[in-house]
């Protein structure tokens, strides 16, 4: 389960209490990605707080001071270095056990990302039988093929 504030991009209409009507394409992807999107009650922040509380976590673990690199090579060198000492603290919520741990016992239980969603935006449109491509959003969509093509 994956918990979502409202946003429009993933919502196409709140109900009572968390019952949404989420956006069709969005739902393609959390069934591609095999996870079920949860709403969060609106002005209900308190439902989000472990999510938003760890980014803060993370944010001032890795990025406070601010490190600065000469290049993005040896940022990433540092962020993997950095990742891996904080592999080794311990499991807030596991006693005895290091963050490393943990995911070592759930890494075999993840599933391997087979094939990349195809994300677009998709629109219904009605095009005249001869036509064969069609001009929306600024991307030119070729209707034979169902793909699209940045200008």
């Amino acid at each position: 389960m994956q918990s979502y504030d409202n946003l429009k991009t993933v919502v196409d209409a709140i109900f009572v209490g968390k019952e949404r009507q989420f956006n069709r394409r969005f739902l393609t992807m959390a069934n591609h990605y095999l996870f079920e999107p949860v709403a969060c009650t609106p002005e209900s922040g308190w439902e989000k707080w472990q999510v938003e509380n760890q980014v803060g976590n993370v944010r001032e673990w890795l990025f406070t001071p601010t490190p600065k690199f000469s290049s993005f090579d040896d940022l990433n060198a540092w962020l993997a270095l950095r990742c891996q000492e904080l592999a080794n603290r311990r499991h807030p919520e596991q006693t005895g056990r290091t963050i490393a741990d943990c995911f070592a016992e759930e890494q075999p239980l993840l599933l391997p990302i087979k094939a990349v969603f195809d994300g677009y935006v998709e629109k219904t449109m009605r095009v005249p039988a001869l036509q064969i491509e069609v001009q929306a959003d600024c991307s030119r969509y070729d209707s034979l093929r169902r793909s699209c093509y940045e200008h």
